[in-house]
């Protein structure tokens, strides 16, 4: 079973990569960044993932970091 997660993990990491390369060849041949942004918004709203980690980010934070009550 642990190298079933591996393979998964490795799949996930290459499509995060290949996600990578591409949007930075869109970058480096002419695109604009706040099109390549608008349009994955459109989407795939990224911008609601981004909130949910930022939100995700912030209890963790709180629950560590916060004086014992």
């Amino acid at each position: 079973m642990k190298s079933g997660w591996r393979v998964i993990l490795s799949i996930v990491l290459i499509a995060a990569l290949l996600g990578a390369v591409c949007v930075g060849v869109g970058l480096i041949t002419g695109g604009e960044w706040a099109r390549i942004y608008s349009t994955l918004d459109s989407r795939y709203h990224v911008a609601a993932y981004v909130d949910y980690v930022q939100q995700v980010i912030a209890v963790f934070q709180e629950a560590l970091f916060s004086p014992a009550a």
